[in-house]
């Protein structure tokens, strides 16, 4: 994700505010150098993985159910 800073996490936080449909979503994630993500439903994660070997992971603690 683009030198480890913010702009792999905009694409992310778009689509949690509703702001955009699913292929734009993977778009945006594709030019942000997010090269793929796995989810872990039993853990409540997603980690999000750059063309340049870095991850992130995202921690879900809402008290919603998915």
């Amino acid at each position: 994700m683009h030198g480890r800073d913010q702009s792999g996490r905009a694409p992310v936080r778009a689509d949690q505010a509703g702001e955009t449909t699913f292929p734009a979503f993977v778009r945006a994630c594709w030019d942000a150098g997010i090269a793929w993500y796995d989810v872990d439903a039993a853990a409540r994660t997603c980690t999000y993985y750059g063309s340049d070997g870095d991850s992130y992971t995202e921690v879900n603690r809402s008290s919603r159910s998915p």
